[in-house]
């Protein structure tokens, strides 16, 4: 059928436009992960290509539902691979989160050959004329069901994706017995995990529903807009993350020229050198994983800008550095003490003020030049 007899006013819907907003966002925070500089620099891309393919999906399918599809022919079925994407992102991504430090081998190549394959198969159509394009899209338009393309696609994705679901709960269930409780991921990953499995169990049954009951591509646009809704979702928990104290070397000790014009005498900063300390060694407010420059200033009634300088000046270091030194000492005597020997590193890491273990490995390795496991092995094998 020639694409000429059939008259196309495209259109974009309300739930089209909340469509678009949700792959906008997604794309924003894809940015935001790659230039994120927490210590899992694998997950965050991970997650980064995730968002990036439910954003082109997404955008794909309200490009077909508005038929401004019609209009830019070209884009037609660019967004068909990508949904063979989604499963092994987002395995990967959960798994990577569990157990962090696992190096992505070959063999992971392995979970995107589907979408390698639709991508070759769909090469020759890619690569026809506008018209060509348009007389395709034309006929399925007119056509009375979703058309065999629509069915055999959809039954593949909807294998595929349930294999993942299994993948990750099993993945998830091994991690749970593992004796290896160390390597638990911190409260806040544990509730971005619950919160993928649940949204991506739910989105499953909802395609399988569709599926099923569907032929005429009504309901187009309301799985793109569970994902979307996820989307939302991911930048909500990103954004309401705790945000770990800074490493050591991530902040700058301030230059001499900052108190030039500071009132704090010799006497009284040997006054507060003292104070400090002893409210460190004795009261351990470095416990609190909020503790910050000011909420110790007040402990200790000493102005922030004096506490400030006494820790850059007379004690030659970050106020994140002189924090996490007594961090990891303190975490040191709890590793060697049989008393908190039923805790894991993670327990141990909150223990001590830390609210993540990535940031606990990191700091501990900065300071030791050996992991917590590595220190704990070690010392308890010697003795």
């Amino acid at each position: 059928m020639d694409s000429t007899t059939i008259t196309i006013d495209p259109t974009l819907s309300f739930l089209g436009i909340l469509n678009l907003l949700g792959a906008a966002q997604g794309l924003l925070l894809a940015i935001a992960l790659f230039n994120s500089k927490d210590d899992n620099k694998t997950a965050n891309r991970l997650l980064a290509a995730l968002t990036i393919t439910i954003a082109i999906i997404v955008s794909g399918a309200v490009l077909l539902s508005s038929k401004y599809v019609f209009v830019y022919p070209h884009l037609s079925r660019i967004h068909h691979p990508f949904v063979f994407l989604a499963g092994p992102l987002l395995y990967l991504y959960l798994r990577e989160s569990i157990s962090k430090g696992k190096t992505f081998e070959t063999k992971d190549s392995l979970h995107f050959v589907p979408f390698a394959v639709f991508l070759i198969y769909l090469l020759p159509y890619y690569l026809q004329s506008s018209k060509s394009k348009l007389d395709v899209l034309s006929s399925e338009y007119v056509a009375d069901s979703l058309g065999q393309w629509y069915y055999v696609r959809s039954a593949i994705f909807i294998v595929q994706f349930l294999v993942y679901l299994v993948l990750i709960i099993l993945t998830i269930i091994h991690f749970s017995h593992s004796e290896k409780k160390e390597s638990q991921p911190d409260p806040a990953t544990l509730v971005e995990l619950r919160f993928f499995v649940i949204a991506s169990a739910v989105l499953w049954i909802g395609a399988v529903l569709r599926y099923a009951l569907d032929s005429t591509g009504r309901t187009n646009l309301l799985i793109p807009l569970g994902a979307s809704t996820l989307v939302y979702g991911m930048g909500y928990l990103k954004m309401t993350r705790p945000k770990p104290l800074l490493l050591p070397d991530e902040g700058e000790r301030p230059s001499a020229k900052k108190y030039e014009k500071s009132t704090l005498t010799s006497e009284r900063a040997e006054r507060y050198v003292n104070k400090l300390v002893q409210c460190m060694q004795d009261e351990k407010p470095f416990t609190d994983g909020d503790l910050n420059l000011q909420s110790l200033a007040a402990t200790l009634s000493i102005p922030p800008h004096h506490l400030s300088q006494i820790i850059n000046e007379r004690l030659g270091q970050t106020f994140a550095d002189f924090i996490n030194s007594y961090r990891i000492e303190e975490a040191k005597q709890r590793l060697l003490d049989p008393a908190f020997s039923h805790l894991s590193l993670l327990g141990i890491a909150m223990e001590v003020g830390f609210n993540s273990k990535s940031s606990f490995n990191s700091v501990f390795k900065k300071h030791t030049n050996m992991t917590p496991s590595e220190f704990r092995n070690g010392n308890c094998s010697q003795g």
